[in-house]
């Protein structure tokens, strides 16, 4: 059974996509994990990441996590046969809907080359299948904001119910680096964050 306090990044047979109980969503939140082999321009002390194993998984192949999202959206659709099955089938009424599809996984999704190509085609199976309740989060440490194919995406993402939740470990570079275990500018996320401000997305 699903629980709130464990996320695992593993669904069955599954390389990319991955569904798990989420306390912040309220119901079921669809992870996709852009980072296979666990690359992250971060090394938060904090990161649930095991980075001491090697990756099964080193590549991105969009058919297949087209085919995995399609597979879970289907299934967990009113009246989807995966509510039936042992992860889902004790879960309480309220907490039995898709909330949202989310990049997120074992590193930074927006660090993914194509990042705004496959969030367009995520989006494209989520409103074909009836999963199309659900809004489209990225989960992001804002690093990323000033490139373009992320800008593209973001203002896609604008027009299909989606949503940036970017976090801010620290108001100092001092703190900031001491948290990330990464150096950088004092300015770089901060710059994100008004980037995102002046687009109208906070």
């Amino acid at each position: 059974m699903l629980s709130e306090r464990s996320h695992p990044r593993q669904f069955r047979q599954n390389t990319y996509v991955y569904p798990v109980l989420s306390r912040r969503s309220g119901g079921i939140s669809v992870g996709i994990n852009l980072n296979p082999d666990k690359a992250c321009n971060f090394d938060c002390i904090y990161c649930q990441v095991d980075r001491t194993k090697a990756p099964q998984e080193r590549f991105v192949g969009l058919p297949k996590l087209l085919a995995e999202l399609d597979g879970i959206l289907t299934g967990l659709a009113p009246g989807g046969e995966l509510w039936s099955e042992p992860e889902f089938a004790s879960l309480p009424d309220e907490k039995r809907h898709v909330a949202d599809i989310a990049f997120s996984g074992d590193g930074e999704p927006t660090t993914f080359k194509n990042f705004f190509e496959v969030v367009e085609a995520c989006v494209e199976v989520k409103e074909r299948t009836r999963g199309n309740a659900a809004k489209v989060v990225v989960i992001t440490n804002a690093t990323g904001f000033d490139r373009p194919d992320v800008k593209r995406a973001f203002e896609f993402l604008d027009a299909h119910r989606g949503e940036i939740w970017a976090k801010l470990d620290a108001g100092t570079p001092g703190i900031s680096s001491a948290s990330t275990r990464r150096i950088f500018r004092s300015t770089r996320c901060w710059n994100s964050f008004w980037i995102a401000r002046a687009d109208g997305r906070s």
